[in-house]
C-alpha cells in the first residue's frame, strides 16, 4: 500500500475522507506553492464513488486511494483524519472506529478550516514579502487549531506556551493571558517540573529529541471536574532549514471513552467468571448426581419389592388379617423411602437451580443437614468418617442461599478428594464472640498442603487437580464469596496431616445491631 512521502523533510500525514470537490481544492492548494510553509501532506483519500473528482485527482497524482475509510488507518504514522462528507452517520461512524491517537476534523471544523485557510491565502497574497515560511505554517497550524474542539497548545523548546486555543483554554479552566508563557507542566499537570517518568512518558521530549511527532495517555487536571484521561499527540514545528523550533501539542479527553471500554472489559470478565463458576458447580453437581443415583437406587428398589409382596398378596385372592397388618408395615416402610428420595431430589434441585441473589436470614445447621444428605453416600463409598459438631439451636446469618451453599459443598468435596484413601471429616459449627459470629469449620485427615501451596489456593484458576476435575475456581470463588458476606476464610495445613478451613460469618444479630444504629 503505497504511504506518505519520505524522501523530503518530515511532513504531518493527513488523509480525507469524502472524495469530492473540497477534496479537490485541498490537493490543489497544497500542491500550490502558496502555501510552502506548511509541512504537511495529503496521503490517502477515501470514498465510495471512485468517479468523485478528488478521488481521481488523487490517483492522478499518485496519492493512495481508496473506498473503504478503515483501510486508511493502516497508513504509517497518519497524524490526522478530516471529514469532508458531510454524512453526519459517517461522522458518527468515523468518531466510534478511529483509533484514539488519530485526531479526526469533522466536517463542520473541515469547512471552518478550508475558509480560513482561504483568508489566510488572500491574505498572504498582502503580506507576501513580510512573512517567512515559519510564520505561514503557524498561521495555518493555529486556524486549524481554533477550529476543532480538542484542545492545542504551541510549545517552544523550553515547555513555554506560545499559543493556546480557546478548546484548551476552557479544559484548564485560564484565560488567555493566564496561559502565555506558562510551562505546559504547570498548566497541565500543576506540577513544577516535566512530566517525565516511566509511567508518564513525555511525549514533546520525544518529539524534540526525533523530530517525528509521538503519543502518550496522561492524566491531566481540568479545573472543574479533577484528574482525567488525555490523549496527548505532539507534531514537530520547523524553521525553513528544517530546525525544530517548536512543537504543537493536541490534547484530547479520552476519559469517557476510557471509562466505557473499562465497563465493557469489566462486564465481559463478570460474564466469563459466571459462566466459569457455572462450569465448577456443574463438574460438582455431576459428583453429586453420581453419588445421589445410588444411593435413591437402594430405596426404590426396598419399595418395589414391598409393592410386589403386597401385590402377589393380593394376586393370590387370600388377604388376611395378618397380611393387613404386614401391609401397613410394607406402606409405612414405602413412604419413608418415598420421602428420603424426595428429600435429596430436593436438596438436588437446589443446589442445582440457578436463583437470583438473594440474601436473606439462613439457618447454617439446616443447610449443614441438606448437604450432608446429598453427600453421605460418596462419604460412605469413599470410606469417609463423618463428624458433625453442631448445635442443637440454630445458627443464623445473613447472605444468599444458592452461593453459601456452594461454597459449602465445595468445601467438603475438597476434603473428601484429599483423603482417596478414607479417613475422617469433621464439621464443626458454633457462635463465637459473643455471639456476634458464626464460626465453621472443614477439617479432614487427608495428605494436607504442601507449603509452597499453601499462599495460592485461593488464586483463581490455581488448581492441583487434572482438567476434569475442575477449572481451579472453587476455593477462590469461595473466598471471593465469603469477603462479600463480609467474612474470612483462613486454612492451616501440613503435608501429611489434613488441612482445616475455618470460615468467619456475621451472625445475623451482629447485622441487626448495625442496622439499628
Amino acid at each position: 500500500m503505497p504511504g506518505p512521502n519520505t524522501d523530503f523533510a518530515p511532513k504531518l500525514p493527513i488523509a480525507i475522507v469524502g472524495g469530492g470537490r473540497r477534496c479537490l481544492s485541498i490537493l490543489q492548494m497544497l500542491e500550490s506553492r502558496r502555501l510552502q510553509g506548511v509541512k504537511a501532506e495529503i496521503v490517502g483519500v477515501a470514498d465510495i464513488n471512485p468517479d468523485a473528482v478528488g478521488f481521481q485527482y488523487a490517483e492522478q497524482k499518485g496519492i493512495f486511494t481508496t473506498r473503504d475509510y478503515r483501510v486508511l488507518y493502516e497508513i504509517p504514522d497518519l497524524n490526522l483524519l478530516i471529514n469532508l462528507t458531510g454524512n453526519q452517520e459517517l461522522g458518527r461512524e468515523l468518531e466510534i472506529n478511529t483509533p484514539e491517537h488519530i485526531p479526526i476534523l469533522n466536517y463542520t471544523a473541515s469547512r471552518l478550516f478550508q475558509e480560513i485557510v482561504y483568508e489566510v491565502l488572500n491574505s498572504s497574497r498582502q503580506i507576501a514579502q513580510q512573512e517567512d515560511e515559519l510564520s505561514r505554517s503557524q498561521s495555518f497550524l493555529r486556524a486549524m487549531a481554533e477550529a476543532t474542539i480538542v484542545g492545542v497548545m504551541e510549545l517552544d523548546t523550553q515547555f513555554r506556551i506560545n499559543w493556546i486555543n480557546e478548546a484548551a483554554l476552557n479544559w484548564y479552566g485560564l484565560d488567555r493571558n493566564e496561559a502565555l508563557g506558562r510551562y505546559c507542566f504547570q498548566v497541565s499537570h500543576q506540577s513544577i517540573t516535566p512530566c517525565d517518568s516511566l509511567e508518564n512518558p513525555c511525549p514533546m521530549k520525544q518529539t524534540l529529541a526525533t523530530g517525528q511527532s509521538a503519543h502518550a495517555i496522561h492524566e491531566h487536571v481540568q479545573h472543574d471536574r479533577g484528574p482525567q484521561y488525555c490523549d496527548i499527540s505532539t507534531f514537530p514545528m520547523f524553521n525553513k532549514n528544517g530546525d525544530v523550533v517548536g512543537v504543537l501539542e493536541v490534547i484530547r479527553d479520552i476519559t469517557s471513552d476510557m471509562n466505557e471500554k473499562l465497563e465493557s472489559r469489566t462486564r465481559s470478565y463478570k460474564e466469563d467468571l459466571a459462566r466459569l463458576i457455572q462450569e465448577d458447580k456443574m463438574i460438582a453437581l455431576g459428583k453429586l448426581v453420581a453419588s445421589v443415583a445410588h444411593e435413591i437406587n437402594n430405596p426404590i428398589a426396598s419399595i418395589i419389592n414391598f409393592a410386589m409382596l403386597m401385590l402377589r398378596t393380593v394376586e393370590e385372592g387370600s388377604v388376611q388379617l395378618k397380611d393387613i397388618e404386614a401391609f401397613e408395615k410394607y406402606l409405612s416402610l414405602t413412604v419413608r423411602e418415598a420421602k428420603r428420595c424426595g428429600k435429596i431430589v430436593s436438596n438436588l434441585l437446589s443446589f442445582a437451580r440457578q436463583q437470583p441473589i438473594e440474601p436473606k436470614p439462613l439457618d447454617l445447621c439446616a443447610m449443614l443437614d441438606s448437604i450432608i444428605d446429598l453427600t453421605r453416600h460418596k462419604m460412605e463409598l469413599s470410606n469417609v468418617k463423618l463428624i458433625m459438631e453442631v448445635p442443637d439451636q440454630k445458627l443464623e446469618i445473613w447472605g444468599d442461599h444458592t452461593q453459601i451453599q456452594q461454597c459449602l459443598i465445595n468445601l467438603i468435596f475438597n476434603a473428601m478428594e484429599a483423603m482417596p484413601q478414607g479417613g475422617t471429616l469433621t464439621i464443626r459449627a458454633a457462635c463465637g464472640n459473643d455471639g456476634r459470629i458464626v464460626l465453621l469449620d472443614v477439617i479432614d485427615t487427608g495428605m494436607g498442603i504442601p507449603p509452597e501451596n499453601l499462599t495460592r489456593i485461593f488464586e483463581p484458576f490455581f488448581s492441583t487437580k487434572d482438567e476434569f476435575q475442575g477449572v481451579g475456581l472453587g476455593l477462590s470463588m469461595v473466598h471471593g464469596i465469603i469477603r462479600e458476606h463480609q467474612g474470612e476464610i483462613s486454612v492451616q495445613s501440613e503435608p501429611g496431616r489434613g488441612a482445616a478451613f475455618r470460615i468467619t460469618l456475621p451472625h445475623i444479630s451482629a447485622r441487626k445491631h448495625r442496622e439499628s444504629i
